[in-house]
């Protein structure tokens, strides 16, 4: 089975986060699907189905586990199938999934994608929380599915190092940290999924739905830069559209690869 690395949200190769982008003729049954996922052993793959033109069905596996939305893998998928021939001229392709329909856009040299925002729900912190993060909070806000911590600095949200046996035991999806920018960007960012087999996730989409609407009534803007924090690091930029959240970056091809009958997986790096 084909695949191909791409890595999103990255000045350069080997930076930013990386998917596998697998494209197939039909859906391969779930436990195919799961164990290639776990072969390829990168934070998110995700399976693509040609169904019409420009128009895919998509489904997204960490290597434990499938997952009902991936952002930045739907975008390393979008900047895969953007260079096929069949979509040549096309500047905006469709990915139907279980979860509803996302569409991706050309902007320039990024590739755009559109999800609904999350609202937050400001609070204090759950029990534990803050101990499993080792950090203290300037703000705890929650959504249905993750929690927000906003800290005093970006060197805070650098320094933060979780027991992440601590964090996978809380009530919630992902755990995510910020503060004001440094380096250039508005604001700054680590996300923690240990819940989900990803113990740092190092460019979070999803994360970003929540981080739009928290910090574009504090910073007084609608277009923000955003850095991830994380051991790759990530730059991408986001837009508070109100009940949705545009979120644009870029996606580097860095390998093709192929998972073999058997446990082998062979790649080849791309000239």
């Amino acid at each position: 089975m084909r695949f191909q690395v791409v890595d999103t949200f990255a000045d350069e190769r080997f930076a930013g986060n990386p998917a596998a982008v697998v494209e197939v003729p039909g859906f391969p049954p779930d436990a195919v699907m799961q164990r290639t996922a776990h072969r390829i052993g990168l934070p998110t793959t995700a399976f693509v189905v040609p169904v019409a033109p420009a128009r895919y069905r998509v489904r997204w596996f960490t290597p434990y586990k499938e997952i009902n939305l991936c952002g930045h893998a739907t975008i390393a998928s979008a900047r895969h199938l953007f260079l096929a021939p069949e979509n040549t001229g096309q500047t905006r392709l469709t990915f139907v999934s279980d979860n509803g329909v996302l569409h991706a856009e050309r902007d320039g040299a990024l590739i755009a994608i559109d999800l609904p925002a999350a609202g937050l729900t400001v609070g204090e912190p759950p029990p534990g929380l803050l101990d499993a993060l080792g950090t203290d909070a300037v703000v705890c806000a929650v959504s249905s599915d993750d929690v927000l911590v906003e800290v005093e600095s970006a060197a805070a949200v650098a320094a933060v190092r979780p027991d992440f046996a601590a964090l996978a035991r809380q009530p919630f999806r992902g755990h995510i940290v910020t503060a004001r920018g440094a380096s250039g960007a508005d604001f700054v960012s680590r996300t923690f999924f240990p819940s989900l087999g990803v113990d740092e996730d190092q460019v979070c989409v999803t994360a970003h739905c929540k981080l739009a609407p928290y910090w574009s009534p504090r910073l007084g803007r609608t277009r923000l830069k955003a850095l991830q924090l994380s051991d790759r690091g990530g730059r991408l930029e986001v837009e508070d559209l109100g009940t949705r959240v545009r979120v644009l970056g870029t996606a580097i091809p860095r390998e093709a690869g192929e998972v073999e009958a058997g446990d082998g997986v062979r790649k080849e790096a791309l000239r």
